[in-house]
């Protein structure tokens, strides 16, 4: 009995391996993107796509947002595992448009979410501007979507972009504070 309960898992974890493994990450990864462009007008061109196994690396990806160029990524990381996901986002040059409110490089980017707290999608990056964690939540009674962003500024933040911290909430701390509901 225990033995035939063993094997049960043992094959249940191989299975679930195999469909990971063997998604079409790629074929999902276009369908997203369709999907998102009449959304939020965002475009991603120009991008190489790899399929890894048990990721999807996107590199030298351009982003541009209603016809206007935002960005260019080195790197894109992404893992789907159903109970554990990640986005891990390398180098981000934002367009000269966004220079008179935030630096514009962006050095690292990870977003998480998991099955286990299935109404928060956490973040953390690293840049010009300093630190920042992200928490993006959905009340589940108004189904309205929170977004909170904690900043600890750089050196160049504080001096160089005044402007922009003035509309962060301040704590005793120094660390800034963004809070929207969308």
């Amino acid at each position: 009995m225990v033995r035939k309960i063993f094997n049960f898992f043992i094959y249940l974890l191989f299975f679930i391996i195999a469909i990971i493994y063997f998604t079409p990450k790629i074929g999902l990864y276009y369908f997203a993107e369709q999907k998102l462009k009449p959304l939020s007008g965002v475009i991603i061109s120009k991008e190489e796509l790899r399929d890894n196994g048990f990721s999807l690396e996107i590199e030298n990806a351009n982003i541009s947002a209603k016809g206007i160029d935002s960005a260019v990524i080195k790197s894109i990381n992404i893992k789907l595992f159903g109970i554990y996901n990640s986005v891990s986002v390398q180098e981000i040059k934002l367009t000269s448009v966004a220079d008179a409110f935030v630096p514009l490089n962006i050095d690292t980017l990870h977003i998480k979410y998991t099955v286990l707290n299935p109404l928060v999608i956490t973040g953390d990056a690293k840049g010009g501007f300093g630190e920042a964690s992200l928490e993006l939540s959905l009340d589940p009674d108004t189904l309205k979507r929170h977004l909170k962003i904690i900043l600890s500024p750089s050196k160049n933040m504080k001096q160089n972009y005044k402007r922009t911290l003035r509309n962060l909430k301040k704590n005793k701390e120094g660390v800034y504070i963004y809070e929207k509901n969308i």
